[in-house]
């Protein structure tokens, strides 16, 4: 069943039968609101009128703008849940369907007054439709082990020097030089032996 509402003027309404749904909002001073006029704008001309809070069945909410209704005058509001109105026998020219929160105009129904006919639907811009939360799942980013590279070990290869001492280099030296090359290839000779006894023990190392 479609929400019904009758409204006779400023802060009267006689007949509600929404469960909240459509609410008039009551004037912060006096007994009718104003609202800036949305039609032969002039500067910014305010109109009285009643103004209804409209929660639709999305969940959504926008505003009902009936301008002032005359004294012996009344207005039924009927809603379908998802934006559409009907007034049936309405003497108004104009009826707004605004924003919740700005002045902006959604729709607006002429009647025949202003459309000379049959009811006029304009409808100026989209009405709400509720904000979808995107929730997004975080998951934890991958942890990159490091592989360990091990650096090749380097074999170093010692060539044993070649010999290249000849006899007669041995005969050239002196005892003391004998001694120390001896000494250099692992031989610790007597160094209390004669020159001759060692270049000779020397020469017989330079053989083996």
């Amino acid at each position: 069943m479609a929400d019904r509402v009758v409204y006779k003027g400023a802060n009267h309404v006689l007949t509600n039968n929404t469960e909240g749904r459509i609410r008039l909002i009551q004037p912060k001073g006096g007994t009718i609101n104003k609202f800036i006029r949305w039609w032969n704008r002039k500067g910014s001309q305010y109109i009285e009128c009643g103004i209804f809070r409209v929660e639709l069945e999305n969940g959504t909410v926008v505003r009902l703008v009936i301008p002032h209704v005359k004294g012996g005058m009344t207005v039924e509001i009927r809603h379908d849940g998802y934006g559409n109105f009907t007034f049936p026998g309405c003497r108004l020219e104009r009826i707004a369907v605004v924003a919740a929160d700005s002045s902006e105009v959604l729709v607006e129904y002429q009647f025949s007054k202003v459309s000379g006919g049959a009811v006029l639907k304009r409808t100026l811009a989209g009405l709400p439709t509720p904000t979808i939360e995107v929730v997004v799942d975080e998951q934890p980013e991958p942890v990159i082990e490091e592989a360990t590279v091990e650096e090749p070990v380097e074999t170093v290869v010692v060539e044993a020097e070649e010999e290249t001492t000849t006899e007669a280099d041995l005969k050239k030296m002196t005892k003391k030089q004998l001694l120390a090359w001896a000494l250099e290839r692992g031989h610790d000779l007597v160094d209390k032996h004669t020159k001759a006894q060692l270049l000779g023990e020397c020469t017989e190392i330079l053989g083996s």
